[in-house]
C-alpha cells in the first residue's frame, strides 16, 4: 500500500501522467516520483498518485522565490 502525503503548498507546473510533479512548500520545493493518475484537480486541491506516493496537496498561495524565477526566464 502506498503512503498518502497531505501537504498544503502550490503545484509549480501543471499535472502531466508520465512526469514528475514539483510543489512548491513551506519555502522550499518536493520533486515527486512520476505522476502515475490524476484523480482531481480544482482550485482548492489537487488529488495524483505518483509511482510511490498518493499526494493531496491543499492548494494554497506560496511565494515564488528568485531561483524559480530564473527557471522560468530560461524557458521563454
Amino acid at each position: 500500500m502506498k503512503k498518502t502525503v497531505h501537504i498544503s503548498g502550490k503545484v509549480v507546473f501543471p499535472l502531466r501522467e508520465g512526469a514528475r510533479a514539483v510543489i512548491a512548500c513551506s519555502g522550499g520545493f518536493i520533486k515527486t516520483s512520476r505522476v502515475v493518475e490524476i484523480y482531481e484537480e480544482s482550485e482548492d486541491l489537487a488529488h495524483f498518485e505518483t509511482m510511490n506516493s498518493i499526494y493531496k496537496v491543499a492548494l494554497a498561495p506560496q511565494p515564488v522565490t528568485a531561483s524559480m524565477l530564473e527557471i522560468y526566464a530560461k524557458c521563454a
